[in-house]
């Protein structure tokens, strides 16, 4: 469970490490983006859409959302 603020923001990584108000972890040891291009969204506790971020291959490798 975790409650983001309105105003902060989190990053969320999908491999092992320790939670932070700032640094939320999956756990996961395998892959989980796929490559060509992929959606993450931002739900409330409801279900209810608040935001979300796309990307697709020929990045960087990278995106901040």
């Amino acid at each position: 469970t975790f409650s983001l603020k309105p105003g902060t923001y989190v990053t969320v990584h999908t491999g092992k490490g320790t939670n932070t108000a700032s640094h939320r972890y999956w756990g996961r040891s395998w892959y989980v983006w796929n490559n060509t291009g992929d959606k993450a969204t931002l739900r409330r506790a409801d279900g209810v859409w608040i935001d979300s971020c796309s990307w697709t291959s020929g990045g960087l490798g990278y995106k901040y959302c």
